[in-house]
């Protein structure tokens, strides 16, 4: 073979090669979903973890009434979940969430499929709202906002379907409601659509429409239903229309919407509008704009749709003080990433050969991304609860105000039989009355001995929740009260809290007299100072390398009572001991107090 006819040959096997590279990448966006699955299962945290994971996992297996909104449609549907004989009952409920978080950007590439978007740009869309931090958080933690991702993501694919698809954009509409009021929004958003698309309908298809939205709604009768058969946890126990209406209002949480000044909403839109952007790779942000200019010319009504849920979305979150607010971006999310993607489809056209470049911004925030949102080694809230546990003895009571480590122990006391001689009682849910209900099912004896201070407190807390209460000094003392006789109408069980008495205003007038002694991660409530003997090296802590904020504030905890432990049994003339804790201290948590001294967090 001659030089030339070797080269020729060489070009054409590389020309080859060249086109099958390309064809592979073109096909890239089919691996988003399972790639998406796979990396939230890879990813997803192994145990019981902070804020709502604990009452989720157990109110799913037990079909409780779970905190406002109620969120039937999820208890069932992880009831479900529960059934699969793998693994324990949270890692199912866990795997729930990658499924439906992955099933959620399944749903947004077949929506931006129908928008015109060719399959680069929906697999580029899809893939970066895969990995931007709020949507993996869902795939890889036990919450409801995977399932929010699913519903929107279908109601935003029906809503941009054929005139036979109006009818299960409606009903959609209804059934999101059901799971989580931030996707209100997404909700408003498609209702424009609808309106537009809906003005030339008969009256009898509107009338169609609406009872399609009603029928959506039909969860919220599983609150009624199963708050009559009386769960172990009936969280607002929502038997009569005033009390279903209040737990599915969010009454309990109004407090914390729309009451900030203007300076926090302020900072709040700024820390929102950061976490878009970083959700959208930075590179995309201009394109949403260029994604809604073609938008409006091709399809108004989206458009119209995408853009004011969107803008709902954010004023919503902005204005609601809680710390774990991310999630609650979602809807404005999916559509920044809607519009965005429409603006790749017209950039894609001018880059040509370039294009597949794009890839790129979704491969940099997988791996920017993976650090935050990896929760492989989350240990913190199982650890903390577990060292609760473990520093109590027999047949104790615990009084908590700190539901990071209340939750996770609802679910280990009851799902998984940890320790169920512990009466465990949470002082903040005592403000509410149909708490009691499920104290009166869990620890029968806890309210058998304070019969007359319970009756003396329910009577100001009826006035207190139908906005009657004229005496707040009343109900005060009677709660106090009452937590008290928790502890001295009980003399044989030992008594312990999680939290200081000199830091709690309630706690300073809880036990007149008595002396709050810390012992392991407990403070011991005693009338006396007979200090029992702790070994620390009972609890175990296992530390994640990239904690968030909120685990952070539950690591802190050790330190001040290792310092109050080792300051108690010096004063008592114990130095050994007193040694023997702050050795321990220093080799737990070494290493994480030395990566905290290098970033400044």
């Amino acid at each position: 073979m001659t030089l030339s006819r070797c080269i020729h040959s060489t070009r054409r096997f590389d020309a080859g090669r060249r086109v099958r590279i390309l064809c592979l990448v073109r096909r890239l966006y089919w691996l988003v979903v399972p790639g998406a699955l796979a990396l939230y299962l890879f990813t997803r945290q192994p145990v019981v973890g902070l804020i709502d994971s604990g009452e989720l996992a157990a109110g799913a297996n037990l079909l409780n009434i779970l905190h406002p909104t109620g969120y039937p449609l999820y208890t069932v549907i992880g009831r479900l979940a529960t059934l699969v004989p793998l693994g324990s009952v949270y890692d199912r409920v866990s795997a729930l969430s990658a499924v439906l978080a992955a099933g959620g950007v399944g749903l947004t590439m077949l929506f931006l499929r129908r928008l015109g978007c060719s399959a680069l740009s929906a697999g580029v869309g899809t893939a970066l709202l895969a990995v931007a931090l709020p949507v993996w958080e869902a795939g890889v933690e036990v919450e409801v906002h995977a399932l929010t991702l699913v519903l929107i993501a279908d109601l935003w694919l029906a809503a941009a379907g054929r005139a036979r698809s109006l009818l299960l954009a409606a009903f959609l509409a209804g059934l999101v409601l059901t799971n989580h009021m931030s996707a209100l929004a997404a909700v408003a958003g498609a209702a424009a659509v609808l309106a537009v698309r809906a003005r030339r309908l008969p009256a009898r298809h509107l009338l169609l429409l609406l009872a399609l939205f009603l029928l959506g709604l039909s969860p919220y009768l599983f609150l009624i239903l199963r708050a009559r058969a009386g769960p172990l946890l009936p969280w607002g126990n929502p038997v009569i229309l005033e009390r279903f209406w209040w737990h599915v209002t969010g009454r309990q949480y109004q407090v914390w919407m729309f009451s900030q000044s203007f300076a926090e909403v302020l900072a709040n839109a700024g820390r929102g509008a950061l976490l878009l952007a970083w959700g959208l790779g930075w590179v995309l942000v201009p394109l949403i704009g260029v994604g809604l200019r073609r938008l409006w010319h091709t399809r108004r009504a989206l458009a119209i749709g995408l853009l004011l849920s969107a803008l709902l979305a954010f004023g919503y979150a902005v204005n609601y003080s809680i710390p774990d607010i991310e999630a609650y971006y979602l809807p404005c999310l999916l559509a920044l990433v809607a519009l965005a993607a429409v603006g790749v489809d017209a950039l894609a056209g001018r880059l040509r050969r370039w294009r597949l470049l794009l890839w790129a911004v979704p491969a940099a925030m997988l791996v920017i991304n993976l650090a935050p949102a990896d929760r492989r080694d989350h240990y913190v809230a199982l650890d903390a609860t577990m060292n609760a546990f473990e520093s109590a003895e027999p047949n104790a009571t615990i009084l908590t105000e700190f539901w990071d480590v209340y939750a996770p122990g609802l679910y280990l006391q009851h799902v998984e039989g940890v320790r169920p001689d512990i009466w465990y009682v949470d002082k903040e849910l005592l403000r509410r009355s149909w708490y009691f209900d499920y104290l009166r099912r869990a620890y029968p004896g806890l309210l058998e001995n304070s019969e007359d201070e319970l009756a003396r407190y329910l009577r100001h807390l009826d006035d207190f929740e139908h906005g009657r209460l004229r005496d707040p000094a009343a109900i005060q003392a009677a709660f106090v009260r009452l937590i008290s006789s928790f502890v001295e109408n009980n003399p044989d069980r030992p008594a312990y809290a999680t939290f200081p008495r000199e830091q709690d205003l309630d706690a300073r007038n809880i036990l007149p007299g008595w002396l709050w002694l810390a012992r392991g991660t407990l403070y011991e409530l005693r009338p006396d100072y007979l200090v029992g003997e702790f070994d620390c090296e009972r609890l175990r802590v296992r530390l994640p390398r990239h904690p968030d904020g909120r685990t952070r504030a539950t690591i802190a905890r050790y330190a001040i009572l290792a310092r109050e432990r080792a300051r108690l049994l010096t004063a008592l003339g114990r130095e050994e001991e007193a040694a023997a804790v702050v050795d321990w201290y220093r080799r737990s948590f070494a290493e994480y107090d030395a990566r905290r001294r290098e970033t400044g967090r």
